[in-house]
């Protein structure tokens, strides 16, 4: 596979690990597991047992040096066919600090047995074949999953047209080796080329869409001062997170708190207020950082107060004016204090707007509702509309799309040939046929011990 990772896997290939599979202490059940050449060994010496069957769970004492270390249960699975791919044991004892503690100081004993790092058993199972990068992949994240959503994201599983790209490269390739011994169809190799190229640029979107969901929306709120933007931080994070006052300018930095809207995680993020003089080289210091926290939003809520403003969507636009945004960042406008002044029914704004009062509590699930709809548009429930996968996953993706852009644009088959060999190597790294050692440190490192 890895060079790099071979002469790994060839200096632990002997070594046997051990670890802690089952949750926190203390429990009922601790499950201790053993995967290597010599769990058997383990087994039979700790639990003074010969003969023992495979796949057969057996109760035993299990003892160190003679001593009780507790009553429980045991098997053996010999490998190939384990979650490893190697022999494996495993010890079912009570779940105490101490029995464990103990258990797993009596197996370090062992020759050539020590304690397994972060995410090694997973590692052993990828190397062995058990599973591949993508599996692995998306172990981790079912791991670190918060939400439902990203719960199903994570056991959503998608293909990268691999066979396509063999396909194409093969016709394209036997073209020039055997050159008029093989009838060579162009037209048919650029409708399969712009196939593949509309097949990734959907897994693309996916990937987005699968972004959003771990990585979590940041939604701004902002404003011009005293106009409410604490207050509807609160009630937003349904706490009393930031300090709420008559007094303009009392927000000087950005206040964040991470909830959940519609399954996907929403930090929402309080800033200080914007006016073109500030009172002091604070405040204009919050504000600078209001404008950098916006450049980063991918939803933007805009606090007007509607019990003083004339032309609603003037001083949006005045609000708006001061940040950088990304394009196509959606605004939502939350017309607050209508409980001082009611909001003409016929308004009409370019953005979607709600009248709130942060006082009354009116219209604040209103505003929830419209943003919540907006994620789901935008990360829809479907299983199949998001797709696990790293940054660097994402950009493997981007760069087998230009590769086949411009293979599809080449009038050489020489050139076309080369781009595809390309964009096999992009597609190989992102399914783990051919994958880079940090990307693998990255994945495995996010394991706990004994997965």
């Amino acid at each position: 596979m890895l060079e790099a990772y071979a002469v790994l896997r060839h200096l632990r290939r002997y070594s046997t690990i051990f670890a802690m599979s089952s949750g926190a202490l203390p429990a009922a059940i601790s499950v201790i597991r053993v995967s290597g050449k010599e769990s058997r060994r383990c087994l039979e010496e700790l639990t003074g047992r010969e003969k023992i069957l495979p796949r057969e769970l057996f109760y035993a004492n299990i003892r160190r040096d003679g001593e009780l270390i507790d009553r429980g249960m045991a098997v053996f699975l010999p490998g190939p066919k384990t979650s490893t791919g190697e022999d494996v044991a495993e010890f079912y004892v009570h779940g105490s600090r101490a029995v464990v503690d103990c258990l797993l100081e009596a197996l370090a004993q062992f020759d050539n047995v020590q304690p397994a790092k972060a995410g090694e058993f997973t590692k052993r199972a990828f190397f062995n074949g058990k599973m591949t990068l993508h599996e692995v992949q998306s172990l981790a994240y079912l791991l670190a999953a918060r939400t439902q959503r990203q719960r199903r994201l994570a056991l959503h599983r998608n293909t990268l047209g691999k066979k396509q790209i063999i396909e194409v490269r093969a016709s394209v390739e036997a073209s020039i080796d055997f050159g008029d011994d093989v009838e060579f169809q162009w037209e048919d190799i650029r409708v399969a080329m712009s196939s593949i190229i509309s097949e990734l640029s959907c897994i693309q979107e996916q990937m987005k869409r699968g972004a959003l969901i771990n990585e979590g929306l940041r939604i701004v709120i902002l404003g011009q001062t005293n106009v409410g933007k604490s207050s509807l931080f609160n009630h937003m994070a349904n706490r009393d997170m930031a300090i709420v006052s008559n007094i303009e300018g009392t927000t000087r930095d950005s206040l964040e708190i991470t909830v959940q809207l519609s399954s996907v995680p929403v930090t929402i993020i309080d800033t200080a207020g914007i006016r073109e003089i500030p009172l002091d080289s604070l405040e204009a210091e919050g504000i600078q950082r209001t404008l950098r926290r916006a450049v980063e939003a991918d939803i933007i809520i805009v606090v007007l107060d509607s019990s003083i403003c004339k032309d609603f969507e003037r001083d949006v636009r005045s609000v708006l004016s001061w940040c950088n945004l990304k394009k196509d960042t959606p605004v939502f406008v939350a017309l607050n204090k209508c409980d001082l002044r009611s909001v003409p029914n016929n308004i009409l704004l370019p953005w979607p707007a709600i009248s709130i009062s942060c006082i009354s509590g009116e219209g604040i699930s209103s505003l929830l509702k419209i943003i919540c709809d907006y994620i789901d548009e935008l990360c829809p429930i479907s299983d199949n509309s998001a797709l696990v996968s790293s940054q660097i996953h994402r950009l493997l993706v981007k760069e087998a799309i230009s590769v086949l852009t411009k293979a599809l644009k080449a009038k050489d088959v020489a050139i076309t040939a080369e781009l595809l060999r390309d964009v096999s190597d992009c597609i190989s790294e992102m399914s783990g046929i051919v994958v880079n050692e940090q990307i693998l440190d990255e994945i495995f490192s996010s394991f706990c011990i004994g997965k």
